[in-house]
């Protein structure tokens, strides 16, 4: 059967030489792919949320470099204690400002200017 070929050819040169054979190597492998995934969830929810780095990094009681570290997958603490950190701050988020938000009326968002 023939080996799926992985993204390019470089990559499966660098993959057979260097990671094919050795378990550590691919267990680290798979380590740096799970917090890549993990890296890109994090922006994306974040984004969608409407939040800033600053406002993740407030609501998880860390900071926004840490946030920086994670979103860009060069985090070197506690990936898990972090994701938690992080999924607990997108809860309290949408329960405090996002519902909150979307059960406003038109009123309660709209600015209005009383002459005289």
């Amino acid at each position: 059967m023939k080996e799926k070929k992985l993204s390019s050819d470089a990559y499966q040169w660098a993959y057979d030489r260097f990671i094919k054979d050795d378990p550590e190597m691919q267990e680290f492998l798979k380590e740096v792919k799970m917090q890549s995934d993990i890296a890109g969830r994090i922006y994306d929810i974040r984004h969608k949320l409407g939040m800033s780095r600053e406002n993740l990094a407030q609501y998880a009681g860390l900071t926004p470099e840490v946030i920086e570290d994670l979103e860009e997958s060069d985090y070197e603490g506690c990936w898990s204690e972090a994701v938690e950190r992080v999924n607990q701050a997108f809860q309290v988020w949408f329960r405090e400002i996002i519902l909150p938000a979307s059960q406003m009326k038109p009123e309660d968002y709209s600015v209005s200017v009383q002459l005289g």
